[in-house]
């Protein structure tokens, strides 16, 4: 027994001692004073890796990333790529020291190869995680595109019986036309066809083919799949000897998910707290509640900004910056959930319908259609497949007035917004929010098309 509880403690330990910063990193210039760079976060590698093929010089490379980061002070580029080298040697020096797992490919040299060093360290770390998933999902993806080649034959028959409904619809509906100046009575033989060749048109469009667009993108998915998760989960999971199902398996039981706006190494946070003996659903939402609430709700703020370029995001910035206002500005006994929570609801709904639209379907799609086609955003993502499960099943969790959720936790839309949930003000809900938000945010970005 003393043997097992030393183990646990070791394993936590070694999180305890790597650099868990999802703090910013500080410096300081002649040039700006104080210097502030946000934690790197799963969006910014994205945006590293494209600035690897776009920008040839070492030196411009560098200066973009310190940019792209950059937090205080507020300057625009032209002023900031004024800086002189050594000022900004001092400054991504800082930085690299900061983020110790993203640079941990670099190697410090001299002053005239830093540049081409900082840059070579971004580039090698990405590497390595497209050739571990290489290794990996390769066979998967071979899978995939015997599964897509099946399909399209499977299917063919039927794609082409779907053209030829729509095509026999317009050809039905003039003839009616034509019987019915000539012939009422025969109009009225033809209508229950008619009806019957738009209803299955209908169903064939609302059910068959989201699956047929599915299939079709499936395996294009798999393989930018490199530039989501799975491409750093690999590397954590053999450094850090933490499983991905042991990650998973906690943030379930305690109904929280992550984003790629969160630090990267932010789960490894809950996976110290969650191997803890008995509940410890307190202290993670305190984690969470934490991480977005501290410093006046600086890192909320960030993560909204986040969502200014997205086409569906940006008609509502302004209800999303009054409610971190809100969040603010409270004061005493009162609760600015009680107020925020139903309006990021509202928000995700609206939100829900606009990006199904964009992806035809509609606001009277059945739940389990709708439901099935946003489940099939996230294949074989299982960190945000989790955020999916947490999005419909719970906060869109099936609900009947008066009757008890099956899976019950107060963070449903139904209930809230229908007024039969009361004391559903919890700040944890409201990050819960945001949250989904930022997924569907990643989701709308990415196309969703599936």
């Amino acid at each position: 027994m003393n043997s097992q509880t030393n183990k646990s403690e070791e394993e936590n330990d070694k999180i305890v001692t790597l650099k868990f910063n999802y703090s910013n990193a500080k410096s300081k210039s002649k040039t700006f004073g104080e210097i502030e760079l946000k934690y790197i976060s799963v969006g910014d590698l994205t945006f590293f890796v494209e600035l690897l093929d776009k920008v040839k010089n070492d030196k411009e490379f560098v200066t973009q990333v310190l940019y792209h980061q950059l937090t205080t002070p507020k300057v625009s580029f032209t002023e900031f790529n004024k800086i002189p080298d050594d000022e900004l040697i001092e400054i991504a020096r800082d930085f690299v020291g900061h983020e110790q797992h993203t640079f941990q490919y670099f190697r410090e040299t001299t002053d005239t190869e830093f540049f081409t060093n900082f840059k070579k360290a971004i580039k090698t770390y990405h590497q390595k995680q497209v050739e571990r998933l290489q290794t990996a999902l390769g066979p998967m993806i071979e899978l995939s595109i015997r599964v897509l080649e099946n399909f399209n034959k499977q299917y063919a028959s039927i794609i082409r019986q779907t053209t030829y409904i729509a095509e026999s619809i317009g050809t039905i509906s003039k003839v009616a036309e034509q019987f019915r100046e000539a012939q009422l009575s025969i109009v009225e033989s033809l209508r229950p066809a008619i009806e019957q060749c738009q209803l299955t048109a209908r169903i064939v469009s609302e059910y068959l083919a989201p699956q047929i667009n599915f299939w079709q993108n499936w395996v294009e998915q798999n393989r930018e799949i490199f530039d989501t998760y799975r491409k750093l989960w690999q590397t954590f999971q053999e450094q850090y000897k933490i499983t991905e199902q042991e990650a998973i398996q906690i943030l379930r039981k305690y109904k929280w998910f992550i984003t790629p706006s969160l630090p990267l190494t932010f789960i490894f946070e809950v996976v110290k707290i969650g191997r803890r003996k008995g509940n410890q659903r307190k202290a993670i939402n305190r984690l969470f509640i934490d991480h977005f609430s501290s410093n006046n709700f600086e890192n909320l703020e960030k993560l909204v900004d986040g969502w200014e370029t997205n086409e569906i995001f940006k008609p509502r910035m302004k209800i999303f910056r009054d409610c971190i206002s809100v969040m603010r500005n409270a004061k005493g006994k009162y609760n600015p959930s009680t107020i925020v929570l139903p309006t990021l609801i509202a928000q995700i709904d609206g939100i829900r319908i606009e990006f199904m639209n964009r992806n035809g379907l509609s606001f009277w799609t059945k739940d389990r259609v709708w439901k099935g086609w946003f489940k099939g955003q996230t294949p074989n993502q299982k960190l945000l497949d989790l955020a999916n499960d947490i999005f419909l099943n719970i906060l869109f969790q099936k609900s009947q007035p008066g009757r008890p959720l099956e899976t019950p936790f107060t963070f449903n839309r139904h209930k809230i917004m229908h007024g039969e949930y009361l004391r559903y003000g919890r700040i944890d809900h409201t990050i819960r929010a945001f949250l989904i938000l930022d997924f569907l945010a990643t989701l709308s970005n990415r196309g969703g098309k599936s």
